[in-house]
């Protein structure tokens, strides 16, 4: 038996990356690129029109930024997912787009196979992080550690901690094994 194809939009303001990202996943099998919007409301008109499954969202949109659209997306559309794709790890923006609710967060100097990996975990509901954006994230919560000192969140170990900075460098689990 087959798994569905995976319906993918793809929201962003620049033509030629749009067009690569159809090019990319034209050739993977299960999925396919049901539709393209440069901006906000063209992204809103078409997911209403033509059910997605996995957005590929640009952060920076003209107008309404891809967080706002996401969030709008998320809040009226149960079951799609929102791979979030930015042109640096801003932590202010990352945080921003995970409150939202987005299922990944890359930076668009990612490699083929790690957006393709993000769609596919994004489908078996579990976040991606890039490693650029998670040691970002990890930085921030590992200075925040520091700053409480009476903080109720649970103390990390020593281990721990080197446990999560492998995993914000990307290592795999068999590599930090």
């Amino acid at each position: 038996m087959t798994s569905p194809e995976v319906r993918i939009l793809l929201v962003d303001d620049h033509e030629m990356m749009r067009k690569g990202l159809r090019m990319l996943i034209a050739d993977q099998p299960g999925m396919t690129v049901v539709g393209e919007a440069g901006d906000r409301d063209a992204a809103l008109e078409l997911i209403k029109n033509q059910p997605a499954d996995v957005i590929v969202m640009d952060i920076h949109l003209p107008g309404i930024n891809g967080i706002e659209t996401s969030r709008e997306i998320l809040a009226n559309h149960t079951g799609v997912k929102v791979v979030a794709l930015s042109a640096d790890p801003d932590l202010t923006l990352v945080n921003a787009a995970l409150q939202a609710g987005v299922s990944a967060y890359l930076t668009k100097d990612c490699g083929p196979a790690e957006l393709l990996h993000a769609i596919r975990s994004a489908m078996d509901g579990r976040i991606y992080l890039s490693p650029d954006v998670a040691s970002v994230v990890v930085n921030d919560y590992m200075r925040g550690l520091g700053d409480r000192r009476s903080s109720s969140r649970p103390h990390l170990s020593e281990r721990e901690q080197h446990l999560l900075r492998l995993v914000a460098e990307g290592k795999r689990n068999k590599e930090i094994a």
